[in-house]
Formats: C-alpha cells, structure tokens, sequence
C-alpha cells in the first residue's frame, strides 16, 4: 500500500452489481474474504450505491420472468411444479440491501454533496472524462468526483469494463492518470469484461500480496458463502414429491406464542422495505400526488404494483392519509424515521439541495 494508505476497492455498477450480482460470483465472494483479509475497503460512493440496489433490482426483474416462462415449460415435461423455488416478485432491492448490509464492515461510503454535484456537473459540461459522446456519464463523473476526495496517499485498485469512458486502449486514460496523482492517489485500473468480472482485480491480489495466492475459489463453495445465501436461506433449495395421503399420519400442529408473526414478519421483510422507503417519500413531500409519488418509487427501483400496494397498506394502517387524489403525511415517530432515510434517494431523483 502507498505510503501506508488505506487499500480501496472501487468496482463500477455493471462489474459489481450487473456482472457479479453484488459480489457473489465471478470472483465476487473471493474478493470480499480478500479485502478483510488485508483490512482492505470497499469504496461505494452513495451514488454508486445507489446504482448497485437499481440495477440488481432490475437484472432480478429482467430474470425472474424468463425463469418462470422456463420452468413453464419443464412442468410440462417433468411433472413437477417447481414454482416455489423461485423468489417472489419484487425480491431484488430487498437482497441487494441485505447484501450490502452483510458488507457494512469492509464498505467505505462518501456522500453525495453539493459540492461534489457541481464538481461532476461541470465536468460533464466541459466534457471531461469520464464523460463520453455516447454517454453523457454524470453519474461517472460523480463517482470519480467522489473518489478524490480520499486522503492522499490512498491506493484505489479500479475495475470497470467501461472502455469508453475510463480507458485508452486497454489503460487508464492519461488524463484521469494524472488527475489522481495530483490528488496523492495510488490508482490501478483494471479493464474487464462481462464474463471475467472481478476475476482479473482477483489474480493481481494474488500475485502482490503471497499470504493470499492460495486462495482460491474452493475455499469457498458457492453454495455455502454467507453471500450466497444472504435472505435465501429460508428457501427450499430442492423440490419435494408429494407423498400419498394414505400413509402419511396426521400430526397435531402446535404454535408457539408470537411464532406465526415471526414467521410472517421473515417472509413479508421485503415487503416492509418497500413500506419504509414509501413512508419516506410522502413525508418528505408532505402532500403528493398518488401517481406522482408511484413514478418516484417507481425510478427509485420499486415496481408500480409493488409502490401502490405499499401506499395502500400505509393508508389502511393510518400512517398516510388518502384523499382520493393525493396522500398526505401523517405525523410522528415513524413518518420522522423515514423521512430520514428516503432524504438521500429523494435528492437523487429530484435534486433537492442543489
């Protein structure tokens, strides 16, 4: 490391999230054990956070409905209904958090300030890179923005598969080169692709740092790491044959106090996600159209029919008030709560504190 800097990490949204699904495959889980082995960080600037939740959330929308046309069809020749194998609708944001929270330890955030906004704004207007003709690239430009900001002497390792906007024939464009090193950053880029991932981030780890060439993606199975089984391990991972009535015996059910709401709460969690970030919106705005705050959960990542019945359920409860045309906010405790957390998507979607 530089100087005896912090090690960075910073993967961009198409490697870390499109490509290795939140860092559980395609070197993903290996980089992770790699990082807290050398107290290394993951470097996610709050808008690539959010890019991470958005675009997981849609590669599980773009798979799911695939899956079931398959599965479709293998009823049809099998004879099984593996249906509730699946996840159910509207799954990925509520993963993506998980994951994220499972990396808490080794996540290293930086806000999104207005300074830094400018800082990006004007850099895509003086088409800068990262900025590039087929891309205005302002999130990138705000990524990068964000990682100047680190200490000098930092080490950033970059990995991305953005040839355009990062790279010049394979390397580091000369311009973003100099610009980090005038900051005191130590910046490495890797160049990667969809199916190599992480993997090529992965075997330089390997070959600087002798303590971590043994490993290998055997020492960690895929089936077992925390990262894979993150909220799926109350699924059914192999499909059970119904058996004959005849020989099965009746059995008593008995319920604990308190049991089918616990069991209740796991299964409807991601439910409750999407509850909160609801809650949020409408608080933050204080009186809001239905469709219109439905299309800002909507471009927040939630889908429609998942954003109305959310709404609907905060107005049966009595959180929000329906009026027929628009949702008011209902004050207290929680509508406060919430409010807090929806104030970084909301300057997001609406640039609010510009």
């Amino acid at each position: 490391m530089a100087d005896n800097g912090q090690l960075y990490v910073l993967c961009d949204t198409n490697v870390g999230a499109r490509d290795a699904h939140l860092f559980r495959k395609k070197g993903g889980p290996l980089l992770i054990d790699m990082l807290r082995a050398k107290k290394a960080k993951l470097l996610m600037p709050e808008v690539l956070r959010m890019e991470y939740i958005k675009q997981f959330t849609l590669s599980g929308d773009e798979v799911l409905p695939k899956a079931v046309k398959e599965l479709h069809r293998l009823k049809t020749l099998c004879g099984y209904d593996l249906f509730e194998l699946l996840p159910k609708s509207q799954f990925g944001e509520a993963q993506a958090l998980e994951i994220l929270e499972q990396l808490e330890d080794i996540i290293h955030i930086i806000p999104t300030t207005p300074e830094l906004k400018v800082a990006a704004s004007d850099r895509t207007i003086e088409n800068r890179r990262p900025t590039s003709k087929s891309d205005h690239g302002y999130k990138d430009c705000l990524i990068w923005e964000s990682m100047l900001t680190l200490p000098r002497g930092s080490e950033v390792l970059f990995v991305s598969r953005d040839e355009v906007g990062f790279f010049e024939k394979g390397a580091l464009a000369t311009g973003l080169k100099k610009e980090a090193q005038s900051r005191g950053l130590v910046l490495t880029a890797f160049s990667t692709t969809a199916e190599m991932g992480l993997n090529p981030l992965v075997e330089a780890l390997k070959t600087r740092f002798s303590d971590l060439a043994a490993m290998g993606p055997d020492d960690m199975p895929m089936g077992e790491h925390p990262l894979v089984q993150a909220y799926m391990k109350t699924e059914r991972i192999v499909p059970v044959l119904p058996l004959d009535p005849a020989v099965v015996t009746p059995q008593q059910v008995i319920v604990e106090p308190g049991e089918m709401e616990a069991l209740l709460a796991a299964r409807t969690k991601h439910l409750g996600l999407i509850d909160i970030k609801a809650l949020g919106f409408v608080g933050f705005l204080e009186r809001t159209g239905k469709q219109a705050v439905i299309n800002m959960l909507v471009e927040s990542g939630v889908a429609a029919d998942a954003a109305r019945n959310a709404l609907e359920r905060l107005a049966l409860a009595g959180l929000i008030r329906d009026t027929g045309h628009n949702y008011l906010a209902v004050a207290g405790d929680l509508l406060n709560k919430a409010i807090q957390q929806a104030v970084p998507a909301m300057i997001a979607l609406n640039g609010f504190g510009d």
